[in-house]
């Protein structure tokens, strides 16, 4: 089981790296029971090793350090059992312009809900109630919080959110973006977190198991 986090955890570094999706600072983490596995938010993501992931259990975790807001979800959600703390280009324009943002493509009504909240700061408790019981937000000056019931669930909601953020920042400059009615966008985060999400979790999970 070890084995397999560090394995997981490697993986998405290099696919955050891969699509530009990161900042030295950033941070990712898989839960393991009392504690988790992190990467060093002072190696940059793209070139974190498996010397660079450390098992903290969560009474040892730094309180002025990054993975201090990582354990605070953990022990806040439940079902969270990973998370990614990144910037991308368009979420950190967002970040630094906007005040709130509404969905405009379908799959990020699905995964993260009908709206995104941004956060005053990285503080741990001001995190953990802005995100509330989605997936994702956005702190203001700074990038993205996502996270997931796996790790590609985190990813996925983390890639989504800049795909999101792209399409509403191009389609204000162009006039207004198109938000996707509320009720119908709360329809959409339902129907994926109650089935189609959990049969493609699972096949995710066990891709990276072979």
């Amino acid at each position: 089981m070890t084995d397999k986090k560090i394995k997981e955890l490697l993986f998405y570094c290099k696919e955050l790296k891969k699509e530009n999706l990161v900042a030295l600072g950033d941070c990712l983490s898989i839960r393991d029971g009392d504690g988790m596995y992190v990467t060093n938010p002072d190696k940059e993501i793209g070139e974190v090793t498996e010397s660079d992931i450390s098992r903290l259990g969560f009474a040892q975790v730094p309180a002025n350090r990054m993975p201090a807001l990582h354990r605070q979800l953990y022990l806040a959600r439940p079902d969270v059992n990973a998370i990614i703390t990144n910037h991308a280009p368009y979420c950190v324009a967002a970040a630094k312009h906007l005040n709130s943002m509404v969905a405009v493509l379908d799959d990020m009504a699905q995964i993260i809900g009908p709206s995104i909240k941004f956060a005053p700061s990285y503080e741990p408790k001001t995190i953990v109630k802005f995100i509330g019981k989605s997936n994702a937000c956005i702190v203001k000056n700074g990038g993205v919080v996502a996270v997931g019931r796996t790790p590609d669930e985190a990813y996925t909601g983390s890639m989504v959110l800049e795909k999101g953020a792209k399409a509403y920042i191009e389609g204000t400059i162009l006039g207004g973006a198109v938000k996707i009615p509320f009720l119908e966008a709360l329809l959409m985060r339902v129907i994926y977190k109650n089935k189609y999400s959990k049969a493609d979790q699972k096949a995710k999970q066990e891709e990276l198991e072979i």
